[in-house]
């Protein structure tokens, strides 16, 4: 281990050279494979019938949109389905190419960590890769680079701040002196920021400790400089115009509570109606098994890391391993404050950036150097067994998702109305626009999930659209009981009757847990 890790007497420059390029981009290319193989050629669970559809229509998702996210995403899925790909595997192909953007760029990131702490070349490409297997195969993540969702594209967005921050920090002793080169720098740092933003707000907890940290490098700041990234910052900004054009010229799937106008489109695009969740912690039970199976384990050692490596003996400065820290500490309180019943995805941020600093924080621990090629012999052991039993889970999971959809599809070709309202409660009842849209199944039908109906605007423009009011006179949940699953409960079925006085059209109950399609009998006429 002497020859691969040399601390004492090495340059800053030296450690901090990155091995070629082309060794991370294998690493993307060897996780873009194994991610297509597990792609299932159906929409999974969540929100993956939703964004499929959005993705396949140019519509709008919820809350912030996504604005990016869609428009790139469409021209992705549509040139993969004019090649002869089914709408879903295209959009879930979509999420597997954000995924192996993802672990490329951690890799590379951790990468120039390791040179950083004075680990040679070959060993870091090599050490690299143990968290890139941790994180690449956990089952949390791949749910998220298999199928149609955003988070794939947000930690790939996440792990490419954190690998440029890095880079910039690296090349500022060469570059100090060259305004121009400070200048490009400050842009594109800005356009990543902005690029960000665009996406979600959460990614402030990323921008934020790491522009101090470039801040505090380069100073004194030129007024050229901040000008430079600003204008950066705004330039993705104006994919919320799409948003803007949206709530104004409706497409024939998007969001149901997004309104015309400026002030409607600054809600959706800052998710004004989510923070009603801020300030809990209220996982699923099935959530809460895979939290301590599968994000857990890995996320509490990779925060210590974080937390203590800040104070580890280095040649270098502290401010890069304090910013980094506070990214991932940053985005575990956030998810912990953050009281939606699917909190696994949230946490995957700072699950990545967690994995990828724990190999660097060890280096510096003196027993870690001396049996370095048997604790990564160790380590890489146990990841095979443990991507042996996750390749297990994906396939399984593929096999599931294909059999949902059968069972799915085959419940709503059953639905005997042509003309009507089909109420599910459900993430998952964008399936049946889906049905509607792409396999241009029962048009007619309305799909109503009632559980979005509980918010005010939505229920105005719902009954702006289809002439009455879907509660029917009834009182609405007040706003400390519209998380509770009682009302919830209750809320749906006042939505069915509710809906169901207001129009003579029949409304049926998709129900695939029973399983059942339960037509809701009409109210009898009063007599006389």
């Amino acid at each position: 281990m002497s020859r691969s890790v040399r601390v004492q007497g090495l340059r800053p420059s030296a450690a901090a050279a990155p091995v070629p390029a082309w060794t991370s981009l294998a690493v993307g290319v060897a996780f873009l494979a194994a991610y297509l193989v597990w792609a299932p050629a159906a929409s999974g669970d969540k929100d993956s019938s939703e964004f499929t559809v959005v993705l396949a229509t140019l519509g709008l998702a919820h809350p912030t949109g996504y604005a990016f996210y869609t428009l790139l995403g469409h021209a992705f899925v549509t040139a993969l389905h004019t090649c002869g790909a089914g709408w879903a595997w295209a959009a879930n192909a979509w999420s597997a190419v954000g995924g192996a953007v993802a672990l490329g760029l951690w890799h590379a990131f951790g990468v120039r960590l390791l040179r950083r702490e004075g680990v040679g070349r070959a060993s870091a490409a090599v050490v690299a890769l143990l968290p890139a297997a941790a994180f690449g195969l956990n089952p949390v993540w791949t749910a998220e680079a298999t199928l149609a969702e955003v988070n794939s594209w947000h930690v790939a967005w996440v792990a490419g701040a954190c690998l440029l921050a890095l880079a910039t920090l690296d090349a500022l002793p060469a570059r100090r002196a060259d305004p121009a080169w400070l200048a490009r720098r400050a842009a594109t740092w800005g356009l990543l920021m902005g690029l960000g933003l665009s996406h979600h707000a959460t990614s402030l907890m990323v921008a934020v400790p790491l522009t101090i940290a470039l801040l505090a490098a380069v100073r004194p700041v030129r007024v050229s400089w901040v000008a430079a990234a600003a204008v950066g910052v705004l330039l993705p900004l104006a994919a919320w115009s799409y948003v803007l054009y949206r709530s104004v010229h409706p497409a024939a799937v998007q969001w149901g509570s997004l309104g015309p106008g400026l002030y409607e489109t600054w809600n959706h695009v800052t998710a004004a109606g989510y923070r009603h969740y801020l300030g809990g912690f209220r996982p699923s039970p099935e959530q809460r098994t895979m939290l301590s199976s599968s994000v857990y384990p890995w996320l509490v050692p990779g925060l210590l890391a974080a937390a203590l490596w800040p104070f580890a003996a280095s040649t270098r400065p502290r401010g890069t391993r304090l910013a980094l820290a506070a990214v991932a500490l940053l985005q575990t309180a956030y998810v912990l404050g953050y009281g939606v019943s699917d909190p696994a995805s949230y946490f995957l941020p700072a699950l990545a950036l967690g994995t990828f600093l724990l190999p660097a924080a060890a280096v510096t621990l003196g027993p870690v150097r001396r049996f370095a090629r048997p604790l990564v012999a160790v380590a890489g052991l146990g990841l095979g067994v443990a991507a042996w039993s996750w390749n297990g889970v994906a396939l399984e999971q593929r096999t599931l998702y294909a059999e949902a959809e059968k069972f799915l599809h085959t419940m709503w070709q059953a639905v005997p109305i042509q003309r009507g309202y089909v109420l599910w409660d459900d993430d998952m009842s964008y399936r049946l626009v889906q049905y509607q849209q792409l396999e241009h199944e029962k048009p007619a039908l309305v799909v109503v999930r009632p559980l979005l109906l509980m918010d005010a605007g939505t229920r105005a423009l719902f009954a702006r659209r289809h002439g009455f009011d879907p509660l029917g006179g009834a009182l609405p949940p007040s706003d400390g009981e519209a998380d509770s699953p009682e009302r919830i409960q209750e809320f749906a079925r006042q939505i069915g009757d509710g809906i169901n006085r207001s129009t003579p059209d029949s409304v049926i109950l998709f129900l695939p847990r029973e399983p059942s399609l339960r037509l809701l009998p009409k109210p009898a006429a009063p007599p006389g």
